[in-house]
């Protein structure tokens, strides 16, 4: 599983969840199978944020809705053991809880990586759930969330679920490639914006013609002794010049809606900063030019503010991963920019790498470089 979250997520933190392996694979015979979690933990907000506790949990026992029946096998680490502490609760088995050290706070742009490494998992085929807990200082409510875990039959694999480009034109299809085991009992549906596709026979599936930006999910369902393990990966397709859906338009003479995708990035300098002259998209890319190990931070780094009416927002992407077949453009970040925004664009790392931005305006205008002068007047 690879940059899951929850979709209701109400937390004041931003919670990016990944598997090692993914999916989780069960146990077999007296050698128990491990597996990692890691929860990317980032604040978008605008000011720090006082965390009193998050709490991270998974059901204990040998059956299929359980993850492990040795919870004290997981190992429970994180980044930043200067300010932080992230450690199992041994009156709670299969809970670990971040606690700050003194009173840390997560600032704006800020981010925590937490894990709960070798967890032994049971031998019993099924869909368990991680379940987290935000509670802020000074507050009474306490925020709970949860994401479903795959655990599969040993040895059986899937992934890589992607598109083989990121961006088309409009009315032409998507072309989405994965890989994945066939075997009795597993089966692969592909949803989208249509009806559902029956794809277990395939590891290539061409769209119906596409006119707006496209999610598609790819389920992967495997069923043994009765019990069915349910992995979803999902992928999403930019279109160029899409068609737009609104409710009411009234358009009083000549007007142009879309223009052509500009191409950049940003050289030698580690920021810079532009303003958006009309509404659009901003797409960009980043990857690692070598695999960054987990211990080794920060990974490349691709970092977008957008800044509009006094309120900023950011948004950012990592690259741990070089690159996976040829062509893969990396890890990527979409940013909606509203005209008269003031946009910088960040990149961070030790490891070099490489990165691109795509410019997708609604109308005239550019996302015009503002000069270092003009920035600080």
């Amino acid at each position: 599983m690879r940059g899951q979250g929850p979709d209701d997520s109400t937390c004041a933190l931003a919670y990016l969840l990944e598997t090692d392996p993914s999916p989780l694979q069960v146990s077999l015979g007296s050698t128990p199978k491990t597996g990692t979690l890691r929860i990317t933990v980032v604040n978008h907000r605008q000011s720090a944020v006082h965390v009193e506790s998050v709490r991270v949990s998974f059901p204990v026992g040998s059956g299929p809705e359980e993850l492990s029946s040795n919870p004290g096998s997981a190992e429970p680490q994180v980044d930043d053991t200067k300010f932080w502490r992230f450690e199992l609760d041994p009156e709670t088995p299969g809970s670990a809880v971040l606690t700050p050290k003194r009173s840390a706070t997560l600032t704006p742009g800020g981010q925590l990586e937490l894990t709960l490494a070798n967890i032994e998992i049971n031998q019993a085929v099924g869909t368990t759930e991680l379940a987290l807990q935000e509670k802020l200082k000074n507050s009474s409510e306490t925020d709970h969330k949860e994401w479903p875990l795959a655990k599969v039959p040993a040895g059986f694999t899937t992934g890589d679920f992607r598109p083989r480009r990121l961006l088309v034109r409009s009315g032409k299809p998507a072309e989405l490639i994965w890989r994945g085991e066939s075997r009795p009992g597993a089966t692969y549906r592909m949803l989208h914006d249509g009806e559902p596709v029956d794809v277990t026979d395939v590891r290539y599936w061409e769209s119906p013609p596409l006119h707006r930006d496209t999610s598609f999910a790819l389920v992967v369902e495997v069923t043994e002794g009765g019990n069915t393990a349910e992995h979803a990966m999902t992928t999403m397709v930019t279109v160029a010049r899409p068609d737009l859906v609104v409710g009411d338009l009234t358009v009083d003479g000549h007007t142009v809606l879309t223009h052509a995708t500009a191409e950049f990035d940003l050289g030698d300098a580690p920021s810079l900063t532009y303003t958006a002259e009309t509404d659009g998209f901003l797409v960009g890319h980043v990857r690692a030019d070598q695999d960054v190990p987990d211990t080794e931070d920060p990974a490349p780094t691709l970092t977008v503010t957008v800044t509009a009416g006094g309120t900023g927002r950011n948004t950012s992407v990592q690259s741990r991963l070089a690159e996976r077949a040829p062509g893969d453009p990396g890890s990527r970040l979409t940013a909606v920019v509203p005209r008269g925004a003031t946009v910088t664009v960040a990149r961070a790392g030790t490891t070099p790498s490489t990165h691109r931005l795509s410019w997708l305006p609604f109308g005239i205008g550019e996302l015009k470089e503002v000069a270092p002068g003009e920035k600080d007047g």
